[in-house]
């Protein structure tokens, strides 16, 4: 099998492309596995407690990631050892970068004005949410003046 070349369109699914479902599925369980990796059969395995899934299906997506880079393989006996190759946050970032950097290449005006949008809703919101502060904070201080107040009005009935 790895010698057949696989018809892989990067745009659509390199490592820089969003994962699928299975894809994701499948990484969610070998990830905790860690340095010591899984074989395709636990892969499987996990996931058929889910859901019923044929080993074939798994190792189509393990061999798949493992084009991507996101996996790396190693045989052990009569089958392989898949281990992570990037972290999920690696992944994320890269799915991240792959789809802005499609995103600006398709429709730069569209992506600098959707930014734009997004930088003055967030200085709307923490402007918002500093006078929401100043008026709480002013609350506070009339009512502790009131207690202020009331516990001298209190001293001096006394």
């Amino acid at each position: 099998m790895d010698n057949f070349i696989r018809r892989i369109r990067p745009e659509r699914t390199g490592v820089r492309a969003p994962l699928g479902d299975l894809e994701m599925a499948v990484m969610r369980h070998i990830w905790p596995c860690g340095d010591g990796g899984c074989l395709a059969a636990e892969v499987q395995e996990a996931l058929d407690k889910d859901r019923p899934i044929a080993l074939t299906t798994v190792l189509t997506t393990l061999n798949r990631l493992a084009d991507k880079g996101i996996l790396t393989r190693e045989r052990e006996g009569k089958a392989y050892r898949y281990r992570t190759a990037l972290t999920e946050e690696q992944i994320q970032q890269r799915v991240v970068e792959g789809v802005l950097g499609d995103l600006m290449a398709r429709f730069p005006k569209a992506v600098a004005s959707y930014f734009a949008q997004q930088q003055k809703r967030a200085e709307d919101a923490a402007t918002d949410e500093a006078r929401t502060l100043a008026e709480l904070a002013d609350a506070l201080e009339v009512a502790r003046a009131d207690e202020t107040q009331r516990r001298r009005g209190q001293e001096q009935d006394a």
